[in-house]
């Protein structure tokens, strides 16, 4: 579409213009819209906007989309935001090959490509970028370079030359995409395992501030947390619509209030989706962000159980992590896990009782695994210890001998008193665990 009427508006004023698209293809179309206007000194001013189109197939009746009242327009609501194109950057085909355009979110485009090392991996371009959020978008990026953890998503690389982009593990699909209500202890293991993620994290002076399901990410099943200061990156944007760093569904009260936050933020947050997950329900709803916000501030929500009889179990963790006074929720994570642990323990201890009656070693074997790695990761030494020594009536040979050094290193820190299990040890123990699986 070219050269369309001129028009006149006076400040502080807008005028409608429409006009027709005949769509050749059905799903996302990129649409470019370039505005040429002059001021009342006869200055020249060209603004580009890159949007894009969601083309559906109409079925029906067409409805009319009611007009947007009229007001005041400020300056800074016509200042373009710079936009990355909705295709792959022409600058980064030299690096890259079997491209494919998986999906969009507040920060980025996300696309599934390949290295020329053959490995898959995932590239996020930036949708918009200023000077100042270019600047924030470095400084977050190195910070999430230094989390190396099993269950934080892993950034391989980045830059913001030729343009700015990230490289990160590639995963399968996000908790968004779960079919929801889940059971109850497979949410519990989910939030347990992010748990630890977040956990390792906080260990470094590092908190997430805007948790939610479509930045935990699954691989293979595990859970692996995302975007770590995007959001942070998004406020500190000069072109941003909001200033605030979070995602209002899933944001505490005291980021609702503007008080400060700390790792129990995160616990709240850890909350909100652990309802979700069991519920199939959002805890706190409404049509507008201040009713959404009024919700988080002073409403109680439906209890979990109310909406699925299932969740009972879970109910007082869910809700504990939801207190709305800081003081009152789980004061780390850890604390977290050993209630969570304690109700994954009694299911896993009922099925490998199960499995033993029914002389189904292979799933004895897959719960005495569990249950080890459980304890090692809420510090329970000597339940730690007993679920290993348990094993070696599941192994032979070279496995045998990994989980006889297991036993040793765990029956070392509970004669010293050392009461705490160091990561190392853990990931040692995923990888014996890991093997033993792979036997049956």
């Amino acid at each position: 579409i070219r050269n369309l009427p001129e028009i006149e508006v006076k400040p502080k004023n807008k005028k409608i213009v429409e006009f027709y698209l005949k769509p050749n293809v059905l799903g996302e179309v990129p649409l470019e819209i370039e505005v040429k206007c002059k001021d009342h000194l006869n200055r020249e001013y060209k603004f580009k906007e890159m949007i894009t189109l969601e083309v559906k197939e109409i079925t029906g009746e067409i409805t009319p989309t009611p007009e947007t009242p009229e007001k005041g327009i400020s300056p800074a609501e016509f200042t373009p935001k710079p936009t990355t194109p909705k295709t792959f950057p022409p600058e980064l085909s030299d690096r890259y090959i079997e491209v494919e355009f998986i999906g969009k979110g507040g920060f980025a485009r996300v696309f599934k490509a390949k290295r020329k090392d053959g490995k898959e991996v995932a590239v996020k371009i930036p949708i918009s970028l200023d000077e100042s959020t270019g600047k924030s978008f470095l400084k977050e990026i190195i910070n999430w370079t230094k989390l190396n953890h099993k269950n934080i998503v892993k950034v391989y690389d980045y830059n913001i030359l030729p343009i700015p982009y990230f490289e990160m593990e590639l995963c399968d699909k996000s908790l968004a995409d779960l079919k929801k209500p889940l059971d109850p202890e497979r949410a519990a293991w989910i939030i347990f395992n992010t748990a630890e993620g977040l956990k390792y994290a906080h260990s470094q002076k590092i908190i997430h501030r805007d948790l939610k399901p479509h930045n935990i990410l699954l691989k293979e099943g595990v859970p692996k947390i995302s975007d770590w200061g995007l959001s942070k990156v998004m406020a500190d944007s000069s072109s941003a619509t909001t200033t605030k760093a979070f995602t209002p569904y899933y944001a505490s009260p005291e980021q609702i209030n503007g008080k400060s936050t700390d790792n129990r933020t995160d616990i709240w947050q850890l909350g909100v989706i652990f309802y979700e997950l069991v519920t199939g329900e959002l805890p706190f709803k409404g049509n507008t962000l201040v009713e959404i916000g009024m919700a988080i501030a002073t409403k109680d929500p439906t209890l979990p159980s109310k909406i699925n009889p299932e969740a009972k179990e879970v109910e007082k963790i869910i809700m504990k992590c939801l207190e709305k006074d800081k003081k009152e929720r789980y004061q780390s994570v850890i604390d977290l896990q050993r209630d969570l642990s304690e109700y994954l323990g009694i299911k896993y201890k009922e099925s490998l009782k199960l499995s033993v009656s029914r002389k189904d070693f292979k799933r004895s074997a897959y719960y005495c695994c569990d249950l080890l790695l459980l304890n090692m990761k809420i510090n329970n030494m000597i339940e730690a210890y007993k679920y290993a020594s348990d094993l070696l009536n599941y192994t032979s040979g070279e496995v045998k001998q990994e989980v006889q050094e297991l036993c040793g290193g765990l029956k070392f820190r509970i004669e010293n008193g050392i009461n705490t299990v160091p990561e190392e040890l853990i990931k040692k123990a995923e990888v014996m665990v890991h093997k033993i699986r792979m036997r049956f």
